[in-house]
Formats: structure tokens, sequence, C-alpha cells
């Protein structure tokens, strides 16, 4: 991969140019959607998901459930030796199908509104910045006079005071 910036030739695995520093992930992610869309691959938009197909999935599954328990209660139909237990794989089958009716016929057809993905990792909320508040320092803050180092006492050295000692003995 070439750095669109400056040229540099570097490989597809790092992220950042060596000579000028560009993070090259974007380029990356860019030029491979580039070199699919070429190929012929191009990735198909996720279809959106209306309140009547969530609604029609929804009973399939009900209907769906209920055929898949009919032989366990076959079974214990069979076990009790009344017909009485297939009454609920029926009862949820005639449920799911009613209700696939009814989504074909009274729900709206419309997406549901999408929702702004919120940043709960930093603490934000709809009308609070997810940083904290900005910080100001004044401008009167900045004529105060600095520290003068030369005035600052040097700590004393180690060897200093052992050689005090020393010359006290002598």
């Amino acid at each position: 991969m070439f750095c669109p910036q400056c040229g540099q030739q570097s490989s597809d695995e790092i992220r950042f140019c060596p000579r000028c520093g560009l993070s090259l992930v974007p380029h990356a992610a860019l030029l491979a959607a580039a070199h699919t869309a070429g190929a012929g691959l191009s990735a198909a938009p996720a279809p959106v998901l209306t309140k009547k197909r969530i609604s029609s999935r929804r009973a399939a599954k009900l209907m769906f459930f209920s055929v898949a328990l009919a032989p366990v209660f076959l079974a214990l139909s069979i076990v009790v030796d009344s017909g009485e237990p297939m009454l609920v794989p029926l009862v949820m089958f005639l449920a799911g199908l009613a209700w696939l009716i009814y989504a074909r016929l009274f729900v709206d057809d419309v997406a549901p509104a999408l929702r702004r993905p919120s940043r709960k990792d930093l603490g934000a909320a709809g009308d609070r910045p997810a940083l904290g508040a900005q910080q100001f320092v004044p401008a009167s803050s900045f004529s105060q006079q600095p520290a003068n180092t030369a005035e600052i006492v040097p700590p004393p050295s180690v060897t200093e005071h052992s050689t005090r000692l020393l010359d006290r003995d002598a």
C-alpha cells in the first residue's frame, strides 16, 4: 500500500505511515471496499425490518414451535391415553395463525424510528456533553511573577554530612 499523502510504500498491516504519520486505516478500508466492489462482490444493504415484518416473523416462530412440539405432546397423549395434551400445540398453532393474519391485515408497514446510539461509556446524555465542562483559566493569572529558581536552596548532599563528621573527629 502507498501512503496517499507522501507516497511511501508500506505493508498492509501497519496503521500509520512511517514517513509522515498519516493514519492509513480509513484508506485501507476504502481500498478494500473498492476492491470487493470491483470484483462484483458488492455488499447488499441490510433489510429494514418493519413492524409488520417483525410481527409476522414472531407469528411464524410461534407456529413453528407448535409444530415442533406436536410430536412431544402426541407421545404424551399416547402415554395418558387421551387426546387432551394435543390441544396445547393446536392452540399454539391457531394463535400463531391468528397473529399472522392480524399482522398482515392491520399492522402498518412502517420501519421503526431509528434510535441514536447512546454513548453510556462516556456518560453522555442528550443535553449533557460526553466530556466534562470546559475549564477556564483567567488571563489575570498569567501576569503573576514566576518563581525565581535561583532562590531555591538545594538540599544538602549525603557526602557533605559524612565529611563534616570526619572533620570533627580529626
